[in-house]
């Protein structure tokens, strides 16, 4: 029986692995994007707030 509950813990934690890289890989793109779109905007009292102008 601790048997059986250890692998699907294991089995679980395995499945769960490649989920949370492509979460984490999507949160880098979305980020990225981002802070590109905030380079490219004029500079704006919303982007000075943030310090994002240049």
């Amino acid at each position: 029986m601790m048997d059986r509950d250890h692998t699907t813990q294991i089995s679980r934690n395995s499945s769960l692995r490649p989920v949370a890289i492509v979460v984490f890989t999507a949160k880098l793109v979305v980020a990225s994007f981002l802070v590109a779109q905030a380079s490219l905007l004029p500079n704006s009292p919303v982007s000075q707030v943030y310090g994002l102008s240049r």
